[in-house]
């Protein structure tokens, strides 16, 4: 089938308009919204805490559990901490000797453990500078 034979036949012209008009969208069907991105985990979780969030705490109110008799129940817990603890805490009695050094940052000068030098004396940053950016 030419072109030639479509402007000849004035049903074939209609059946092509019928089948264009098929493919666009009808103006009585609703038009298609934009797809919503789906709520990320975190976003659902905080939308549950905030419905679910207690009444915040008054200071005024009583505080039934210092009436209870259960209050100091675990004081009387020790024979089960003592059955628990298998190795006795360890004292700390490492010495050593503190470095000078001088942050790269800010140029503070600091007497400090070395173990907590990673790399060189040269590349240490003090707590306060490690904590902002840069």
């Amino acid at each position: 089938m030419d072109l030639d034979d479509i402007k000849n036949n004035p049903e074939q012209i209609k059946l092509l308009i019928n089948i264009l008009q098929s493919l666009l969208p009808n103006e009585n069907t609703p038009k298609k919204s934009k797809k919503t991105k789906p709520k990320t985990k975190i976003q659902k979780q905080n939308n549950i805490r905030s419905k679910t969030r207690s009444p915040k705490y008054d200071p005024s109110s009583n505080n039934r559990f210092l009436t209870m008799g259960v209050k100091d129940l675990h004081k009387e817990d020790t024979i089960v901490d003592k059955a628990l603890n298998k190795f006795p805490p360890t004292p700390r009695n490492r010495s050593f000797k503190p470095i000078s050094v001088v942050c790269r940052s800010c140029g503070k000068k600091e007497s400090v453990n070395p173990v907590l030098i990673s790399d060189s004396v040269d590349r240490y940053k003090c707590n306060n500078c490690s904590t902002n950016a840069g």
